[in-house]
């Protein structure tokens, strides 16, 4: 009685051959358009790969031809010793659509131990971090002929317009500017793997979202008010506790609620827990000065979409909020 074989792929998609080849779906729509590697288009306009060719190129770049199963996640590498950044790019990920699997590097030995082992597709790399030198890293993991093609995207808080140049001229592909801002992160994350942002539900017709700001911070919350300003209308609603919060949506049941986990009286009348439970089920952003793994994890628990530090926030509130 013959065993029955798993039927062999005989055409590839940019994700496939990304799994692959270990590089994001981005490189290989490049590799695709500067002719490195020869594909065709499906009547709906993919781009399709032949094994063929995908072995050929695989072989000549010394790249183990090894078929992916299942539903692959992306690798990110992030190396960088500030707990606040390895946080911030695991919150937006996390609300990405599609799975991520995230390590993080502190030091040389270890970049160098999880790009052999991890095999990243995509690197963030602090440039000036103790003990690494990010610009020779960058350069070296693109003379590799098996890393050349992996992203590398540079952080740094010594951002000037030298530093840029010289991280791109080794190969990176883009420079972020410390503290991280989440719609650029997240948008570098959604290029890099050729994601497409999971657009808003439009909103009823005739209505106007509401926002309900939870903060003691009168700049904090005039910063926040400011952006909501300038835009789409946008009704906005404060409260100064945790008790005040719920009677506030009760009374007008807010889309998106921004919380500050600095007011005492937040965990103990467990308002975010009760806030996500409500009728209007509001989508809730948590923010302190400086975030726990601990606080991070009770407000997922409790309901909410994401814990950022504050400076994170502003300057990217209708980012966040998708509105």
């Amino acid at each position: 009685m013959s065993r029955a074989r798993t039927p062999v792929k005989d055409t590839y998609s940019t994700h496939d051959v990304a799994k692959i080849c270990c590089v994001t779906p981005t490189t290989v729509i490049r590799w695709i358009e500067d002719g490195l590697i020869p594909a065709f288009k499906t009547v709906g306009g993919h781009r399709r790969v032949r094994r063929e060719d995908l072995e050929r190129v695989c072989a000549e770049r010394g790249i183990p031809f090894t078929t992916q199963t299942g539903n692959e996640v992306g690798r990110i590498l992030v190396v960088d010793d500030e707990p606040v950044v390895l946080d911030l790019v695991r919150d937006v990920v996390k609300d990405l659509p599609h799975p991520f699997e995230i390590e993080v590097a502190r030091d040389a030995f270890d970049a160098g131990r999880l790009v052999a082992v991890f095999r990243p597709q995509l690197i963030f790399l602090d440039l000036m971090m103790p003990g690494v030198d990010g610009f020779e890293v960058c350069t070296r993991l693109k003379r590799d002929a098996t890393t050349t093609h992996t992203e590398v995207v540079a952080i740094t808080g010594y951002y000037t317009e030298a530093n840029t140049e010289r991280i791109l001229a080794a190969g990176a592909a883009g420079c972020l500017r410390k503290p991280l801002d989440v719609s650029a992160v997240r948008t570098r994350v959604l290029d890099s793997f050729n994601l497409r942002d999971e657009p808003e539900k439009p909103a009823a017709k005739n209505t106007v979202p509401r926002v309900l700001i939870v903060t003691q911070n009168a700049d904090f919350r005039a910063r926040v008010k400011d952006e909501l300003a300038n835009g789409d209308p946008v009704e906005v609603l404060t409260a100064q506790t945790g008790a005040d919060s719920l009677l506030v949506s009760q009374a007008a049941p807010p889309k998106y609620v921004i919380v500050s986990l600095n007011i005492p009286d937040i965990e103990k009348s467990a308002a975010i827990s009760k806030l996500a439970s409500s009728a209007a089920k509001p989508t809730i952003i948590a923010v302190h000065d400086q975030p726990t793994s601990e606080m991070r994890d009770a407000v997922r628990s409790a309901g909410g979409r994401m814990c950022l530090p504050t400076a994170a926030v502003t300057g990217s509130v209708r980012d966040l909020l998708g509105i």
